[in-house]
């Protein structure tokens, strides 16, 4: 709650310097947009870095080294995941998908066959809210309760493991995951797929990047396909597989201890 508080604290300060401005000079002028910019940019960096710790405790590796995971966000696609579970199952890999709750329950034969094929299947919440660092405390609790019950639903086990839309954090999230028995999965990888449109390109740029441990993130679901990511994968996990990596899963696909409601 304190990490909380202060957040709340660094945002009224922020705003409040604004103040500062009356009465008006060219150097009180200065100083609001010193001030202003910092606290700015300090709370975008505890709302958006994936890997920071300040506002919720996460996890971007795995626990053995030799090992990466492959993981995919906002499916399910009807087209695409389909296609991707074609090629993993081709291959003899295993992933991790962190699912929306919507597309879920549109989609249940898609996740229950991931599930099924031995995949890890993880809450990426409800909706997929865009504004997720923004929403009201109700909001909160029912975006994460709500995804999980869809997966419960769809695979007979409560999940263990959520990812926030674009990783993004909200100041009272680690309460809401405390209270749900649910750990918050990050990333060492960002593939850059919803930007890459040359499929070598992103080839190159995950190997390039890929180190032991990491959580690679990519996306099986886009506006306009994943196509390019489904040319791309194929030749990536060749070469890690050269290289000697082990795909694995980011945790256990056993149901969380607790079925604890927030």
């Amino acid at each position: 709650m304190a990490r909380s508080a202060l957040f709340l604290l660094l945002f009224c300060a922020t705003n409040a310097s604004l103040a500062l401005l009356y009465p008006f000079s060219l150097s009180r002028l200065l100083l609001v947009t010193v001030l202003y910019a910092l606290g700015t940019g300090v709370m975008l960096y505890l709302l958006f870095h994936p890997r920071n710790q300040w506002l919720v405790a996460n996890r971007s590796q795995v626990g053995r080294d030799g090992c990466v995971a492959l993981t995919f966000d906002d499916g399910p696609d009807p087209v695409d995941t389909p296609r991707l579970l074609d090629l993993l199952r081709e291959k003899g890999v295993k992933a991790t998908f962190f699912v929306v709750g919507q597309r879920a329950d549109r989609h249940p034969e898609i996740v229950r066959r991931a599930w099924n094929e031995g995949h890890l299947i993880a809450n990426h919440t409800w909706s997929h809210r865009p504004f997720f660092c923004f929403l009201s405390p109700r909001q909160l609790r029912f975006e994460i309760e709500r995804g999980s019950q869809s997966i419960e639903r769809i695979c007979g086990v409560r999940t263990r493991y959520f990812r926030s839309p674009v990783g993004l954090r909200h100041p009272l999230l680690r309460f809401a995951l405390q209270r749900t028995g649910v750990e918050f999965i990050s990333w060492r990888i960002r593939s850059y797929d919803t930007m890459i449109k040359n499929s070598g390109l992103l080839a190159r740029h995950i190997l390039s990047k890929v180190t032991s441990r990491d959580i690679i993130l990519m996306h099986d679901r886009r506006s306009k396909g994943a196509h390019v990511m489904l040319e791309a994968l194929p030749g990536v996990i060749d070469k890690l597989k050269e290289r000697g990596f082990e795909f694995v899963l980011v945790g256990s696909r056993e149901s969380a201890p607790c079925d604890t409601k927030i």
